[in-house]
């Protein structure tokens, strides 16, 4: 769609004959403590005076700010609060705003006085060399960089707010004044975006703003950190080009370009770099779901020095002075006098000396970089598996990104996505690396392959319980562990096909699981972790698998999830360290006494470390602890989209359950202590609720609020228990089966729990258990079919039971009488549906989407089932597993409110970091030296 002119010009008209700036201030005025001694300039944002702070004796810039604000209180209000984040910044490339003052009627900003021209003028009509341009355009980029950080975005970004000093630092000026005058109005006028509307006076004040504007922007859009991006972009293509990207007669004719037009790439300097146009091109990428997304690449790029040697040169011979050039010459002569006498006596040795050299091993320098991400590619840890891989020539990282599986080459500036889909976890990739495999969801979940360069997903088989770690070996064939403890190790083909146990722990000797399968070179063995019933991962074992006759062997005591690595060693993680042994890999044994090499490393409650290696010799791994895994924090939100945090701490949170009577949440949380927590509303407390050393997980409240049931393997597979919601009286074992169970819904009456049980021939069923004064009866089957039954909720009246299946070919929400759920069934969701939930009134039944937004169902009284049309109550953004293993929300009592997720956010909060080391194996060659 074109943006018409004529709308453009009524846009821009009714700006051109606004006058809301201050009168100018005269030589000597006084606004406060500040004297005006001069003036620099004005801008669209107000006057700019020198001055003299009279109590500090410095000198200091003033901006006169527009009148509308005296006749605004809210405006001005707003206006202070965002001017006091302002003065938050404290980067050498930022001018600081140190105050805000007021007299006699006059209110002004105090600003850091940057001396020096800006860079508008250092531009004028000419390019500036490349070896200048560079340095330059880096001192932005990380002025940018600090003030997203710090959520600050500056809105209006042009090199008439770029200072430059003589010594070569960048300044950039009026960081976030645009949003802290103009507001954050979103609107379809443009005439009312934040950097026009504060641009009321002059035109060609509004022509340069407008020339530097994101397509967004001029559309009316609010702007965010992609619209300085864009505006970097345009800065950077005009210090090269000399000239503006986009430019008119008008800003009808500028405004329109910038929607319209791509940019003048020939306009560059034919010398610039190729990642610097790479660069400019992501940069000014219109669509912004397309656009780089994080300045902090193009410091990526930036840190590339080849760009800057590329960008210098050769000398020019013509700029050597005379006598440097003569001097020269005379030196050249005499070396090729001394050469003819030489070459004969040094030509053997020469030779020799070039065969050695270029058959000696090269020894590359350790480099380590830390991978810039942004919101939409940040590492999302998920607590369970590894949620990374690298490819074996090391220039391919995979990692998990909410709910998206990227692949990011380490020379290219952001990554691709190869797949879509909930609960990615256990990534590995094949031994050629044009293939990642991985799981999709939790519990009885689909083993998948796709294509590193793209394409469908293809499933080869599905897992018994949750997965715990994933190899692909030479052979072709994949080796992959699940929670089901009673299989162990299992393999299959990596064409598809049904899966074979190669290993079943040992529950005579303590063993508990096998675990974190790692092909040892060749096709005749793997590395896994023996975990025990005792003693948590301090008494994990590193063992080896023979796969030819069926045996393993125990080969280190203490450690868990184990790598080979060629130089002739074992890493493996232990207490949330790396740490590494030597190895004999013919005798399949430690040789020698372990070295820590990295002290912090993010590693999962059930032994999965989050490092992966390269053969070539590259490290990429994930800093953190033990317990580090999915960092959320929990906010109501009510049904307009109105958050309110809870003063919690960010932490590993799985499950929430709200108390019938709303005064206390129930909290499965999944870091050092797998445990159930309770958090009461009124007090703002977290308590841990169970103390032991077991996974407890997934609670439900009794309807009365008296009992909480839950999982836990303490007794070794994932059975049921309960016990008082108070925490008096023992832990009571309600179940005992040899499969894995989930506790989903209590009836009414408080008489029978539904639950869910998996096991590897029919795979998730539902059943009824009935709850004996002092513990449970026999199993009653539910809902048996050949497909996945989950999830199941009981109506609060007790007639209808809601659940998920995946007997259509993906899962959707269904409704069954209750408790004869033969009399009928009646599909509720119609594009995908998981986790049904229903509001305690009964008359709405709310359930998640494919994408994870949270839908709502209308229930009509009556004998029959009659439900509405689905619509969406809350959007996609917050956090949704897989939907496999339980229900990642809940609503409160009186249904006006959920209770959600959110990844990140709250105290203390930062995205995980993926450290990259390169030729890693000579830093591990000098910590651990072979004998």
């Amino acid at each position: 769609m074109f943006f018409r002119p004529a709308r453009l010009t009524a846009i821009i008209r009714p700006l051109l004959f606004q006058s809301d700036i201050e009168m100018p201030l005269t030589l000597g005025a006084r606004v406060g403590p500040y004297e005006v001694t001069g003036t620099l300039g004005a801008g669209g944002m107000g006057e700019v005076y020198r001055a003299r702070d009279t109590r500090l004796k410095r000198d200091v810039a003033l901006k006169i700010l527009p009148a509308m604000f005296a006749a605004d209180p809210e405006r001005l209000a707003r206006f202070e609060r965002e001017a006091q984040v302002l003065a938050s910044l404290n980067h050498p490339n930022i001018g600081a705003i140190h105050g805000l003052e007021e007299s006699d009627g006059v209110r002004a900003l105090v600003l850091e006085l940057v001396e020096g021209p800006t860079l508008a003028d250092r531009i004028g009509h000419r390019p500036i060399p490349l070896a200048e341009a560079l340095p330059m355009a880096r001192q932005i980029a990380e002025a940018l960089e600090a003030a997203h950080e710090h959520g600050i975005i500056h809105r209006d970004l042009k090199p008439a707010n770029i200072k430059v000093r003589d010594d070569g630092t960048v300044k950039v000026l009026d960081f976030g004044l645009a949003k802290a005058l103009g507001g954050d109005v979103v609107t379809a006028d443009a005439s009312l975006s934040p950097t026009l509307s504060v641009a009321v006076t002059r035109a060609g004040v509004i022509l340069g703003t407008a020339a530097y504007m994101s397509p967004e922007q001029a559309r009316g859009k609010q702007a965010d950190k992609r619209s300085d991006i864009w505006a970097f972009g345009c800065v950077l293509f005009e210090m090269l080009a000399g000239r503006r990207v986009f430019d008119g007669e008008g800003v009808t004719d500028v405004l329109a370009r910038v929607l319209e037009r791509e940019p003048d790439w020939t306009a560059l300097p034919a010398k610039t770099p190729r990642p610097i146009r790479t660069l400019l091109k992501r940069c000014l990428e219109k669509d912004r779901r397309k656009r780089m997304a994080d300045i902090s690449t193009a410091l990526f790029v930036f840190d590339d020095d080849s760009n800057f040697a590329q960008a210098r040169g050769p000398q020019d011979p013509a700029d050597i002075p005379k006598e440097v050039a003569e001097a020269l010459a005379q030196a050249t002569r005499r070396r090729l006098t001394l050469v003819g006498v030489l070459t004969l006596l040094l030509g053997a040795a020469a030779a020799a000396t070039g065969v050695w050299v270029m058959t000696r091993p090269a020894s590359m320098p350790v480099t380590r970089l830390v991978l810039p991400t942004s919101d939409a590619t940040t590492l999302s840890l998920q607590g369970g598996d590894r949620d990374l891989a690298i490819t074996p020539d090391g220039t391919r990282l995979v990692y998990r990104s909410t709910n998206r599986l990227l692949v990011r080459a380490l020379d290219q500036l952001e990554p691709d996505v190869l797949h879509s889909g909930l609960g990615i976890r256990a990534l590995f990739v094949s031994p050629d690396g044009q293939w990642v495999g991985f799981v999709e969801g939790a519990g009885t979940s689909p083993l998948k392959k796709v294509a590193i360069s793209g394409g469908p997903a293809l499933t080869l088989t599905t897992t018994d319980g949750a997965s715990r770690g994933a190899a692909w070996g030479e052979d072709d064939t994949i080796v992959y562990a699940t929670s089901a403890g009673a299989t162990g190790l299992q393999r299959v083909s990596a064409t598809g096909g049904a899966a074979t146990v190669l290993t079943k722990p040992d529950r005579g000797r303590g063993e508990v699981d096998h675990l974190w399968p790692e092909f040892l070179p060749g096709r005749e063995a793997v590395l896994f972790t023996i975990t025990a019933s005792t003693g948590g991962l301090d008494n994990a074992q590193v063992a080896v698998l023979d796969l030819g006759t069926g045996t393993y062997t125990t080969v280190l005591r203490g450690g868990h999830h184990a790598h080979y690595v060629p130089t002739g060693h074992l890493v493996y993680g232990a207490a949330g360290t790396l740490r590494a042994v030597p190895f004999d890999l013919g005798r399949r044994e430690v040789v020698g006494p372990p070295v820590t090499i990295l002290e912090r490393v993010a590693t999962t409650a059930t032994g999965g470390v989050n490092v992966t290696l390269a053969t070539t010799g590259t490290l990429a791994y994930v800093p953190g602890g033990v317990g580090l895994g999915a960092q959320l924090s929990l906010v109501w939100v009510d049904r307009m989209g109105r958050e309110e945090p809870l003063a919690m701490p960010v932490r590993n949170y799985q499950y929430a359950r709200i108390s019938p009577d709303g005064t206390r949440v129930a909290l499965d949380i999944r870091d050092q202590e797998q445990d159930i927590w309770m958090w009461d509303l009124a007090r703002q407390t977290l308590m841990r609720f169970t103390f032991d050393a077991a996974t407890d997980l997934y609670p439900v409240w009794s309807p009365d609020g008296r009992r909480l049931v839950f999982g836990s393997d303490r007794a070794g597979v994932s059975n049921l228990f309960w016990q008082a919601a108070d925490g008096t009286g023992a832990v009571e074992r309600l179940t005992e089966s040899a499969s894995t169970q989930y506790p989903y819904s209590m009836t009414l009456d408080g008489t029978a729990l539904i639950l869910r049980q998996d096991t590897a021939q029919a795979g998730s069923d539902l059943f009824l258990l009935p709850l004996a004064p002092r513990g449970g009866g026999a199993l009653q089957p539910l809902v048996q079919t050949m497909f996945a039954e989950l999830n199941a909720e009981l109506a609060p009246d007790g007639r209808w039971l809601a659940f998920q299946s995946n007997e259509s070919g993906r899962d959707e929400i269904y409704v069954r009488p209750f408790p004869d759920v033969a009399g009928g069934r009646w599909q509720v969701s119609t594009s995908g549906g998981r986790t049904p939930l229903w509001a305690r009134t009964g008359r709405e039944l709310f359930y998640r989407s494919t994408d994870g937004a949270v839908m709502g169902v209308r229930v009509e009284p009556g004998p029959a089932w009659r439900g509405s049309p689905s619509t969406q109550v809350l959007p996609a953004r917050y956090f949704d597993d897989s939907g496999t293993t339980g229900r990642t929300f809940d609503v409160a009592p009186d249904g006006r409110r959920f209770l959600m997720f959110k990844e990140g956010g709250g105290e203390g909060a930062a995205p995980p970091q993926v450290v990259v080391v390169q030729n890693w194996h000579e830093e591990l060659k000098r910590l651990v030296p072979l004998d």
